[in-house]
């Protein structure tokens, strides 16, 4: 599975499309079918963004919630329907949908976020504030490490 770290800000050309950065690139599969999923956020004013495999886990994970219960339909109706492939050009470029850059707000730069299995776009000013108000609510927290998998 991908692991996307780390912020970068690229700026969006005329025709939309903007550079995946290179160290997300990278994580995506090189043979050819390099594409990712993008989703508006259930959360803030972003995007949320990964790759097959996690797109994947995000529709069997619905499996959980009854049948036509309104959490798999909520859930399926805000992430899995609402999801759109892009692929991903020769030059690293994608092109985000015009609905998802209105939703988030987003103008001539885009900020992409890390966020381990998968990846945010931020208006850049609006990733500052949130980054801003998730350290301050951060400190003091702690983390429970996942054990490493076992080489068996």
């Amino acid at each position: 599975m991908a692991l996307f770290a780390g912020t970068y800000e690229n700026r969006i050309d005329r025709k939309g499309r903007v550079s995946l950065p290179a160290d997300f690139r990278s994580e995506l599969p090189a043979d050819g079918n390099r594409v990712i999923y993008i989703y508006r956020s259930p959360k803030a004013q972003a995007l949320e963004a990964c790759d097959r495999v996690f797109m994947q886990r995000l529709a069997d994970s619905l499996e959980q919630y009854d049948l036509f219960s309104d959490e798999e339909d909520d859930l399926g109706s805000t992430i899995v329907a609402d999801a759109r492939k892009v692929s991903i050009d020769g030059e690293g470029r994608i092109v985000v949908p015009p609905e998802f850059v209105s939703f988030a707000d987003i103008g001539e730069r885009v900020t992409f976020v890390g966020r381990g299995s998968r990846f945010q776009l931020w208006k850049p000013e609006d990733f500052e504030k949130h980054a801003a108000a998730a350290r301050n609510s951060a400190k003091g927290r702690t983390i429970r490490l996942v054990p490493p998998e076992s080489k068996e």
